[in-house]
């Protein structure tokens, strides 16, 4: 996972005195452009920002993204891809007017004044037995409403508040705007199509490579809140969402290759953000629970290897096919170039994190995850992505930066940092 432009292969490539000409001529480029890495032929290479799904986990992006700001305020991402939760973040990243500091600083303040009544209330009526049955019986009698454990009225409102969006299926202007600025080439957001079963990538801007198949398919959108709410819109959770004539939840599910979206998008360097913790051996084989496993702690899997494991699966993918590209000679790739690929993950367990604040939910939210046993197991990863709370936002944003500043000089020559550094020694 790490970068292949390096100052060893530049100097391998290239005389001691074109590198010094270039490095006086790069010496006169403004900063956000020395950002733009370019590739051995001249062409730009796109560096693209992946984010991934969990829930309220999604805080720890803003604090990776709080520490790329303290050390690369000038960092431009070329395309955005997200998906489940990460739709929100992605969405605000390609929308905003603001540089990367004073984005990640509004992102920050967000995220940190989230209560879960911002962001849902409880759908009591999803908690009646047979309830679908007895509305057939008694019409009118039985509430409708959301078809999901919980309602997400209050984070579609707080969602068109952050966007000027006012009106349903209203396109969110800052994405257009920074589309025609230049500032961005694609934005793309992921969901389920529940009718057809399909993965449905959502795309606007440029480069759009439409690469479809049984189970997925590419569609032109200017993006709205609807589309966010439905990316983000977890299996009976949270209640589907309709836009056109199809029904959509969370884009987590059935997207084996959550790197695929950024790649077709053109991206030559993908920066991902996964909320997954690896675990070490010791860690994957000691019970978490004893005896019968509680609801919860079967849901929490299940969440698991739809939203987070996959991305592990899809890195290990890349690596491969970027070795065996390597080893063919650059005449025979037939266009094929490795994609420069660097994984950012949390270091610590933020699912076991949720167990210490789970006193901070309200009884509300309590109730359900009871009923799910969810306060049974050790680590309750079902809790961390219904944690909408300061003291667990705060906690995941600290733990971020601290993330970044562990894997800073990995992140530099990752960055193509270190021409700005070889330009203040000349």
């Amino acid at each position: 996972m790490t970068a292949i432009f390096t100052t060893e292969s530049y100097l391998a490539s290239h005389a001691k005195l074109e590198l010094a000409v270039s490095l006086k001529w790069l010496s006169f480029v403004s900063v956000p452009e020395l950002v733009q890495v370019t590739a051995e032929d001249g062409e730009p290479r796109d560096l693209a920002i992946m984010l991934t799904g969990g829930g309220a986990r999604a805080a720890y992006q803003v604090g990776l993204l709080r520490g790329l700001a303290r050390h690369f305020p000038h960092l431009r991402f070329q395309i955005i891809t997200g998906v489940s939760a990460g739709a929100i973040n992605a969405v605000f990243l390609a929308s905003t007017n603001d540089g990367l500091t004073d984005a990640v600083d509004r992102l920050s303040k967000l995220w940190c004044d989230l209560r879960c009544h911002h962001v849902f209330r409880p759908n009591y009526t999803a908690l009646f037995p047979f309830r679908g049955a007895i509305k057939s019986i008694f019409p009118g009698r039985i509430p409708g409403g959301p078809h999901g454990l919980f309602n997400p009225a209050p984070l579609a409102s707080l969602l068109r508040r952050l966007f000027s969006c006012p009106i349903r299926r209203m396109p969110i202007d800052g994405i257009r705007r920074n589309l025609e600025l230049g500032k961005i080439k694609s934005v793309a957001l992921v969901a389920l199509d529940y009718s057809t079963g399909q993965s449905v990538r959502w795309v606007q801007g440029r480069n759009i490579d439409v690469f479809e198949g049984p189970n997925r398919r590419v569609a032109r959108a200017d993006l709205t809140v609807e589309h966010i709410l439905a990316s983000a819109a977890l299996p009976f959770v949270f209640p589907a969402v309709r836009i056109g004539e199809s029904w959509y939840g969370d884009g987590g599910i059935r997207l084996s290759a959550p790197l695929s979206p950024a790649v077709h998008l053109g991206a030559s360097r993908i920066l991902a953000m996964s909320t997954g913790y690896q675990r070490t051996p010791d860690e994957a084989s000691t019970p978490v629970v004893e005896g019968y496993p509680p609801a919860a702690q079967i849901i929490g899997q299940l969440v698991n290897a739809i939203f987070l494991d996959v991305i592990d699966e899809d890195v290990t993918r890349m690596e491969r096919i970027n070795d065996l590209i390597r080893q063919i000679p650059s005449e025979r790739r037939d266009g094929m170039k490795p994609i420069d690929l660097f994984v950012l993950r949390p270091s610590r367990d933020i699912g076991k994190l949720a167990a210490e604040y789970q006193r901070y939910l309200p009884r509300s939210v309590k109730l359900f995850t009871r009923a799910l046993g969810a306060h049974e197991t050790e680590s309750p990863d079902v809790i961390s992505m219904l944690m909408f709370e300061p003291n667990y936002m705060r906690l995941l944003i600290e733990t971020g930066e601290k993330d970044v500043e562990a894997r800073l000089p990995e992140l530099t020559t990752f960055l193509g940092e270190n021409i700005r550094q070889m330009i203040t020694r000349v």
